[in-house]
């Protein structure tokens, strides 16, 4: 036998607290990453309870952590626990990422910039000047549609179940990001299965799905009605990554539309999160390897 000789006192602690976590592939990327690029660094998901978010931090701080990501349910909760919020958390309203620098929370949010570059990639097309549906309103739904503006998107639909939390999302963008936005992007609302919803999901050029819906285990589960027809062929994004193809996916891609799962998002934002952890930038070569690896492991 060989001894594992992996970890030892100064492997560097990092890692993911959310509920649930047990779909996640994050450690896979991260761990990764510290092997491709010769560091001694290991990345655990964590799942505390839903109302010991502060005795998790204070525990990852106490413990010498490097780092963390944040998910579902935290990402908004998580502010309360920062000592210093980058730009991009102010202006989008969550946090994704945790560096503990010197003692010190320092939040990012790395969703945007991840969306943006998957985005990109992924499809081939910018999101300048589109009209874009957001479905959900909840921290991830925040980011994006925040993003999306901060991009140049034409016009923000966000459709949610309970409208007054997607209205707060319009009217942040359209009132509190005015003197930040330079392309005169504007966001309305619709609420989930209504008329007006359905007018948008037809003629809209990318839908954007945040909820989740369709997420493993509940892989029956779609945010729209099967009789939704996309009569205008929009790219359809669906962030959830587990499964591969959601319902959503599948009947986008039964009416035409360019259909794309998460898995290129949360590639982008996770590396994004490791540079700012380790202090690196991940030369190129090994992103595109790794992107591949990590693209044909998430389709088996």
């Amino acid at each position: 036998m060989e001894l594992d000789k992996r970890v030892n006192g100064t492997t560097k602690l990092t890692g993911l607290i959310g509920n649930p976590v047990e779909h996640t592939v994050s450690p896979v990327l991260h761990n990764t990453l510290f092997t491709m690029m010769g560091m001694n660094g290991i990345y655990i998901p964590m799942k505390p309870d839903t109302d010991s978010l502060g005795n998790a931090v204070a525990g990852l701080k106490a413990a010498g952590f490097t780092g963390f990501n944040v998910t579902i349910p935290f990402k908004e909760a998580i502010l309360e626990y920062l000592d210093v919020a980058s730009e991009e958390v102010r202006l989008l309203g969550t946090a994704n990422t945790v560096h503990i620098k010197d003692g010190r929370l320092i939040g990012h949010n790395t969703d945007g910039d991840g969306f943006i570059h998957a985005f990109r990639k992924q499809t081939g097309t910018d999101i300048r000047g589109k009209k874009v549906c957001v479905l959900g309103a909840g921290g991830t739904a925040r980011a994006l549609a925040v993003k999306l503006a901060i991009e140049g998107a034409g016009r923000i639909c966000i459709i949610n179940r309970t409208k007054p939390k997607a209205d707060e999302i319009a009217e942040y963008i359209n009132c509190s990001l005015a003197g930040v936005l330079k392309s005169g992007t504007h966001a309305c609302t619709a609420a989930a299965d209504s008329d007006e919803a359905r007018c948008v999901l037809d003629r809209y050029d990318v839908i954007v799905n945040t909820t989740s819906a369709g997420m493993h285990p509940h892989t029956d589960s779609s945010p729209i009605k099967d009789d939704i027809r996309f009569l205008s062929r929009p790219i359809v994004y669906d962030v959830i990554y587990n499964p591969s193809e959601t319902r959503l996916l599948r009947h986008a891609r039964s009416k035409g539309c360019v259909a794309v799962n998460g898995a290129g998002m949360l590639f982008f934002q996770g590396l994004r999160s490791f540079e700012i952890w380790m202090g690196v930038c991940v030369p190129e070569k090994i992103v595109e390897d790794l992107l591949t690896e990590f693209l044909n492991y998430l389709t088996v």
